[in-house]
């Protein structure tokens, strides 16, 4: 219940583990991962609440990744400590909103408004309050004098905070906005303004690419305004806000229809659409026909997205593209890229996409190039036969891992297709169909063989948008599970030492105190990769419930969940 010596083996796993967060309080820590009642005992996991602690969406790889900057609170904290960049109150915005006012730029700010870097972080550190959820704001001006001068844009994502904050489980006090106009000195502006703008220029990438910050795009505009695509600072912060992410991160409010109902829709509809993130050169090319209310920021915008695209791109050890409709032409586009990422990347998530023939050849042509790649899941494609033994074939030539190649059943319906296709099968059912997936195949108007036909009532011609969406969604959930349990399974590792060394350490004592390992995983336990613990625990059962695999703890996926970055419970 106190704190822990610093010779106490947990506190010298957690130092050689990461020496940039080494020194924060192991009492701090300890209560990031549990909240703990005051006798000591682990109460629940509530990763919203508890963010802050471990501060990265891939729980374990702030031990292991070199470069974190984009996944963890401490560059979110630096770039608003000097006030160059301040972020705005949810409930001031919404006020603005009700009363029909259009918002003022930063230096007429009230300053109620905002949020001091110290509140902010207050709020992070300390997991018996709400850790505030980040939301940054990108949009097309309007105008060169005020960036909404009419209130068109607040009018569109206004009224969505308080769905918002509620699905964070969260008051709209507790979002933090960035939205440029107010978060960073506008013109006209003083030397010294001019000076702090500069500053903020420094770190705008953070609220775009940061995976604690939600991103809203929006990307509807008024009639005879420039459309959103054909800018040039919001096509910046979607490359960025899409480049290593998780999709569920990125809402295009542009997509929204009228009459929605509930936060879950609203996310099921907004996940922006994403292609390979273009290499700096191609991005540069196209940047020179977008439009510019300062041409000169061209240039500016060009060189921060080569930087961006080398720091998080160039350091990311996993890519997760699942569901996302891609073709051969995505494969092709990202097969391109791997060679730049082939130091790092170690995972590279396809499945529940359209990739066929040509695609999977322009994959296995670049994975000589991959040198640390160890998985690939493409199952749920329409790769043929012949073109999944050339990709097996070339994995095995690079002395890869030889179960790393996930190629499973080939049978989503290619785009353009009309009912199911099993991709190189035949057969009433397929081996690992169950009767979900078999009811998915009849929802797209196919027959439970297969086959298309249907049921004849003419339900596969009339539900064809919807049935690609269930089955991507299908995929990103399966991809979403699997970084779960990926990420419970590298953590479970490393409890595992700090049982073990605790345990060493009271048994050199001769102590008479049971082992950590009893409390950690129940008595009589094994708490290793999902190995079951047969009396719950406290470990058990807070992770994997009683008697259940750890490595399988995860609920049902919700769209609008952020993996373990900002809000859902394990």
């Amino acid at each position: 219940g106190g704190e822990a010596s610093s010779d106490h083996p947990l506190a010298l796993w957690w130092r050689a583990a990461d020496p940039v967060m080494g020194n924060t309080p192991l009492r701090t820590l300890l209560d990031g991962c549990c909240a703990i009642k005051d006798d000591g005992l682990p109460v629940g996991m509530d990763y919203h609440h508890n963010a802050a602690a471990l501060a990265v969406s891939e729980v374990g790889e702030m031990y292991t990744q070199k470069d974190v900057y984009y996944k963890e609170w401490d560059s979110l904290r630096a770039a608003l400590t000097s006030q160059d960049v301040v972020l705005i109150r949810g409930s001031w915005l919404e006020e603005v909103y009700r009363k029909g006012d259009v918002l003022p730029r930063r230096q007429d700010l009230p300053p109620e408004a905002v949020w001091s870097a110290e509140e902010l972080m207050a709020g992070v550190r300390d997991h018996r309050r709400q850790t505030p959820q980040v939301l940054s704001i990108s949009y097309s001006w309007l105008s060169r004098d005020h960036s909404d001068p009419d209130g068109y844009h607040l009018r569109n994502f206004a009224p969505l905070l308080k769905h918002f904050a509620r699905n964070c489980k969260l008051s709209v006090d507790n979002l933090a906005i960035f939205i440029d106009w107010c978060s960073l000195p506008q013109r006209p502006r003083t030397q010294a303004e001019e000076n702090s703008y500069r500053r903020a220029l420094s770190s705008i990438d953070l609220w775009y690419a940061h995976w604690l910050v939600e991103v809203w795009l929006l990307t509807k505009v008024p009639d005879g305004a420039t459309p959103f695509e054909d800018r040039g600072w919001p096509k910046f912060e979607r490359a960025l806000a899409t480049l290593t992410r998780p999709p569920e991160l990125t809402l295009d409010l542009g997509l929204l229809r009228a009459g929605w109902k509930n936060w879950s829709q609203v996310a099921n509809e907004c996940q922006a659409q994403r292609r390979p993130p273009e290499t700096p050169e191609n991005f540069a090319a196209d940047l020179v026909n977008k439009a510019f209310s300062i041409r000169e920021d061209e240039h500016f915008v060009s060189e921060k997205y080569r930087e961006v695209f080398e720091r998080a791109l160039g350091q990311e050890a996993q890519l997760w593209y699942a569901g996302l409709g891609w073709s051969d032409r995505e494969a092709q586009e990202l097969a391109q890229l791997l060679p730049l990422c082939g130091s790092t990347l170690r995972d590279l998530e396809l499945r529940g996409n359209e990739i066929a023939n040509l695609g999977a050849a322009a994959l296995a042509e670049a994975l000589p190039l991959c040198d640390a790649l160890e998985r690939l899941s493409l199952e749920g494609n329409c790769i043929g036969k012949e073109a999944q033994q050339a990709l097996n074939d070339a994995w095995q030539r690079t002395g890869k891992p030889k179960f790393g190649l996930e190629i499973g059943e080939q049978n989503f319906r290619p785009r353009g297709s009309n009912g199911m296709q099993n991709v190189g099968n035949s057969g009433s059912r397929l081996p690992g169909q169950d009767d979900a997936f078999v009811m998915r195949g009849v929802m797209r108007g196919a027959s439970p063989s297969g086959q298309p036909g249907g049921t004849g009532n003419g339900m596969g011609s009339t539900s064809t948008a919807a049935s690609e969406q269930l089955n991507q969604l299908l995929a990103r959930q399966a991809a979403f599970e699997a970084r779960i349990e990926s990420s419970v399974a590298r953590l479970t590792d490393g409890l595992v030492e700090v049982a073990d060394a605790v345990g060493a350490r009271q048994r050199r004592g001769g102590s008479g105190t049971p082992s950590p390992a009893a409390s950690l995983g129940g008595q009589g336990s094994m708490m290793h990769h999902g190995m079951p613990s047969p009396s719950g625990g406290q470990f058990g059962g807070q992770f994997g419930g009683q008697g259940t695999p750890l490595g399988h703890a995860v609920g049902p996926y919700s769209p609008t969940q952020s993996g373990f970055s900002a809000r859902g419970q394990l």
